[in-house]
């Protein structure tokens, strides 16, 4: 029982290699953003820790290229302290993240497991949980992880990002203050996150990649001469 489980695991990665990837794939995914935090003078401004949820569509141009359209959102808090954890303000934010992303991939182009280096580019939205409007900002991003293939048209991807809102000033917290009165404000902001989703196939297969092969000059050979007697 063993060995037919070990030989049909081994055709099945066998057939994903040669006909793994579509032309569009859906990846809906969460994961988990790290709280970021900044120092000023006497005080500082934090983002707390949180889960996240959203999901991509990549476009595969081939197997070697790919550009995603990708959606976050978490829901947090965030505030401004005083050394020694003495809350300034503090309330709760929503972050969305619209980023467009070009997606290389890395190595064996047919081979089960893709690893992935992508930039991202786009708005970061950031709505306070108090009185005032939203604020919208120019976002840069990076993405690394790794798309594992289980047939043709499922697998799963694993990935680690980051999201910066690009802005003199950038970031953004807001709460209430000791008064109760409405408090915002700007910081650096870099949002850390570890995610996973589902490969999700809708397009149709992309044929194998050729192998790149790299041909040169061909050495010349050299003969002894003939003896002659």
């Amino acid at each position: 029982m063993k060995k037919l489980l070990v030989i049909f695991l081994l055709t099945l990665v066998t057939k994903s290699a040669i006909l793994a990837q579509t032309t569009v794939d859906l990846i809906p995914s969460g994961g988990y953003t790290f709280a970021d935090r900044t120092g000023f003078g006497n005080s500082y401004s934090k983002v707390d820790g949180a889960g996240n949820l959203g999901g991509s569509i990549m476009f595969n141009v081939n197997r070697r290229f790919g550009v995603e359209l990708q959606y976050s959102h978490m829901s947090t808090t965030t505030g401004l302290y005083y050394y020694g954890g003495v809350p300034i303000s503090y309330g709760d934010l929503k972050a969305d993240y619209i980023m467009l992303g070009f997606v290389p991939y890395l190595g064996d182009p047919n081979a089960p497991v893709r690893p992935f280096l992508g930039g991202l580019i786009g708005a970061g939205v950031f709505s306070p949980g108090v009185d005032g409007p939203s604020d919208t900002k120019f976002t840069l991003g990076a993405e690394f992880g790794a798309d594992m293939y289980v047939t043709p048209r499922f697998g799963f991807r694993v990935k680690a990002q980051v999201m910066s809102p690009f802005d003199y000033g950038t970031g953004y917290y807001a709460g209430n203050d000791a008064s109760g009165a409405p408090y915002a404000a700007q910081s650096n902001l870099f949002q850390f996150s570890l995610n996973a989703g589902v490969i999700i196939g809708l397009g149709r297969e992309l044929p194998p990649a050729q192998r790149r092969v790299m041909y040169g000059r061909p050495r010349p050979r050299y003969y002894r001469p003939y003896p002659y007697y």
